[in-house]
């Protein structure tokens, strides 16, 4: 470190980086104007659905280079750049002439977000030791999920009373406001050593992940498997197999995946990636589902979803505090049977079904994620050993955003294809694909749920 600090100094710096993080994870914020803005720029759904995964792909393709950022470039500056480039991508989402120049928009904000992401999980790991993490942990992750959960909520209620434009107007001022908050209160404690990055590895991992991305995108787009797409998808996985070659013959490679070697890093990493496909695509398909099946409005999609968020606030930092105490077996056990459990039901939801009933299964699922996606993530950097730290946290990052990305893209395909079809009407066609979504899902839950057998308990953690 380059210098301690310690007391108010400390919890104001830790207050503005974690408020910064709460602005940049808004990878659900639009989640609930998607049909407003569908009508806006004539587009569809799985169109407009991009605005969601090519946000949350570019998170994950940035995070990568997350490690080489941390260690050559200043706290401070840092932090500032990333808002500054999240302030500039909302102003070009809030003066979008069209839905191309919106998408450009999301992907400015999402290149700040990826960069943030394990920027504020590292500073956290430098901080505090591993026996402290799980606290720690739990109100980033608080952080680090509630923004995805209340996003839905928060722009419900906003375009209640405002066109969707408003979001970008609330988020242009709120990152302005961090960035001048930053300035008098982020130190530096780290010690900055420019590095060179392999720009090849680089190329690779966003050609390779963005070709599988657009392969499964299209598909669900068209509704059709073509050979085009078929081709496009198998040369991202071998470009993806190369990127994966490059790291283990370099000496210092971009994204050290030498430590996918540790088996117990692997499956908390596996763990926590499935709570995050969990979160982000049940909060992509839930407001499209109460919107188009039901013709429910934002606000009540948003209000449906609300219990679920505040639940979020209150279980982030117990869970944290229970992992602590208990090891990482009986929590990942407990959430993933209550995503199991709130998942169950969605399988005969319809156009009759109780809203309560949906927001009481909402709830369940977010009990459930919050249990298991930051404490699975601590428990996997706890395996490796403390000079690996960084790169664990960018290589567990990247696995869990990039898999989000890929489950809504996934989603959206199952929901699609489920909806193609003759002979009845549209609303049984969207009810049928929407159910095979929550099939998916289901099948998410269960794989977690098994796999948590397979965790250590408490004092096999505490020997290692």
């Amino acid at each position: 470190m380059e210098k301690e600090i310690s007391g108010k100094k400390r919890v104001l710096m830790m207050a503005v980086l974690l408020f910064g993080a709460f602005v940049l994870l808004a990878e659900t914020f639009l989640n609930n104007a998607l049909p407003s803005i569908m009508k806006s720029f004539d587009v569809g759904q799985a169109t407009a659905q991009w605005l969601t995964t090519a946000y949350l792909l570019v998170v994950g393709l940035m995070i990568p280079i997350s490690a080489w950022i941390f260690e050559s470039f200043s706290l401070k500056n840092n932090f500032l750049t990333m808002m500054a480039i999240f302030f500039a991508g909302s102003l070009v989402c809030l003066f979008a002439p069209n839905f191309e120049a919106l998408l450009l928009g999301r992907i400015i904000e999402a290149i700040a977000a990826g960069g943030l992401m394990p920027f504020i999980q590292n500073v956290i790991l430098i901080l505090f030791p591993p026996e402290k993490r799980g606290m720690a942990m739990g109100i980033t992750g608080l952080v680090i999920g509630f923004g995805p959960a209340v996003g839905p909520t928060i722009s419900g209620l906003i375009l209640k009373y405002a066109e969707w434009q408003m979001l970008f107007i609330i988020l242009s001022f709120a990152s302005a406001l961090v960035c001048v908050l930053a300035f008098f209160t982020i130190k530096n404690i780290t010690v900055a050593h420019l590095s060179s990055v392999d720009v090849v590895s680089f190329l690779e991992s966003i050609v390779g992940f963005g070709l599988i991305l657009y392969a499964l995108s299209e598909i669900g787009n068209t509704g059709k498997i073509t050979v085009t797409l078929t081709l496009i998808f198998i040369i991202g996985i071998v470009i993806i197999w190369l990127f994966c070659l490059r790291q283990l013959k370099m000496s210092k490679p971009l994204l050290d995946i030498r430590v996918l070697k540790n088996s117990g890093f692997d499956l908390c990493t596996l763990l926590s990636t499935i709570s995050n496909i969990s979160m982000v695509g049940i909060e992509l398909v839930l407001p499209l589902y109460l919107q188009t099946t039901r013709a429910e409005t934002a606000l009540t999609s948003g209000l449906v979803m609300m219990p679920g968020a505040l639940i979020m606030i209150i279980c982030n930092p117990i869970s944290g505090t229970l992992y602590d105490k208990f090891g990482i077996k009986k929590l990942s056990l407990f959430g993933l049977g209550m995503l199991l459990l709130g998942t169950l039901p969605m399988l005969i939801f319809n156009t009759k079904t109780s809203l309560v009933l949906i927001s009481l299964c909402y709830a369940l699922r977010m009990i459930g994620i919050s249990f298991t996606m930051m404490t699975t993530f601590t428990a996997g950097i706890n395996q490796v050993d403390t000079n690996m730290t960084a790169h664990a946290n960018a290589v567990s990052s990247t696995i869990r955003q990039i898999g989000g990305s890929l489950g809504t893209a996934l989603a959206m395909l199952v929901i699609t294809l489920g909806a193609t079809g003759s002979g009845v009407s549209e609303a049984i066609r969207l009810d049928n694909g929407y159910r095979l979504g929550f099939i998916m899902m289901l099948i998410f839950a269960i794989i977690g749920f098994v796999c948590s057998f397979i965790l250590p308990s408490a004092q096999k953690e505490l020997r290692k």
